[in-house]
C-alpha cells in the first residue's frame, strides 16, 4: 500500500471545507448550549476568531494557490482586531476605518504592478493593460503567451486570445477589477482554472475546453463590485 507524499495536495482550504467546518462547529455549540454545558451567546461573541482561523488557513496554502494569501492576511487582521475588541471590551466603530480598504487595495496594486513589471522585463510574451473610466481592447496572437496583468477600475477590458498559444502549455492572467469588467476570449481547446477572489461581484466561465486540454489558463486576482467573463 502506498500513501500520497505530496503535502501540498493533501491540504487545500476550499469554500466547501470552510462552510462544512463552520456548520459542524455551530451545530456542536447549539447542542452544548441545549445540554447546559456552555453559554452559546457568550461563545458566539468571539465569532471573529473564525476569521483568524480561515485567514491563517489561506496563508499556508501551497504555492499554486498563493493568490489567496492576501485575502488571508486581511481576514487575520480584521478577525484579530475584532477579537481583541471583544476580549478587552473596547468599542470598535467599523465605519471610522473603512477608508483603509482603499489603502489596502492601493498597496496590493503597487505590489502586483512591480511584480508584473519585473516579469515583463524578462519575458517578451507578457502584457499588461489598465482601464480607468475607459475601455481597452487587446488581441494577442503570440504562439508562446505566458501571462497578463489586467486592471479595470470603473472601466472595461476585452482580451482576445483565440489566435494565441501558451508557452509550455501554461499561462496566467492576474486581474484586479473594481466597479468595472473584464472579458477574456480563449480558444476552444483551452482549459481554464478560476482562482479569483470575489467581493460583491462575479466571475462567469463559459469556455468550452476540457480539463486535460493541451493549453491551460489560470485566472487569479480580486474582483470588487465588478465582473469577469471568460468565453470561447
Amino acid at each position: 500500500m502506498t500513501f500520497p507524499t505530496d503535502r501540498s495536495a493533501a491540504f487545500a482550504l476550499t469554500p466547501h471545507i470552510i462552510i462544512g467546518a463552520v456548520a459542524i462547529a455551530f451545530g456542536l455549540l447549539l447542542t452544548a448550549d441545549n445540554l447546559g454545558w456552555v453559554n452559546a451567546g457568550h461563545v458566539m461573541s468571539y465569532w471573529p476568531v473564525v476569521l483568524v482561523i480561515v485567514g491563517a488557513g489561506l496563508i499556508v496554502q501551497p504555492p499554486e494557490r498563493a493568490g489567496h494569501r492576501l485575502t488571508g492576511w486581511v481576514l487575520m487582521a480584521v478577525g484579530g482586531w475584532l477579537t481583541a475588541a471583544t476580549f478587552f471590551g473596547f468599542r470598535v466603530r467599523i465605519w471610522d476605518w473603512w477608508p483603509l480598504v482603499f489603502v489596502a487595495m492601493g498597496v496590493a496594486l503597487i505590489v502586483r504592478a512591480r511584480g508584473a513589471a519585473e516579469t515583463a522585463a524578462n519575458d517578451s510574451q507578457a502584457m499588461s493593460a489598465m482601464a480607468f473610466w475607459a475601455g481597452v481592447q487587446r488581441r494577442i496572437a503570440s504562439p508562446a503567451f505566458r501571462r497578463a496583468e489586467l486592471t479595470a477600475v470603473m472601466g472595461g477590458i476585452e482580451v482576445d486570445l483565440r489566435a494565441a498559444g501558451t508557452a509550455g502549455g501554461e499561462a496566467v492572467i492576474d486581474v484586479f477589477v473594481m466597479w468595472g469588467g473584464i472579458e477574456i476570449r480563449v480558444p476552444p481547446d483551452w482549459s481554464v482554472t478560476n482562482s479569483v477572489n470575489v467581493v460583491m461581484g462575479g466571475i462567469e466561465d463559459k469556455s468550452s475546453g476540457v480539463q486535460d486540454a493541451k493549453h491551460h489558463l489560470t485566472i487569479r486576482g480580486l474582483v470588487v463590485m465588478g465582473g469577469v467573463e471568460v468565453k470561447t
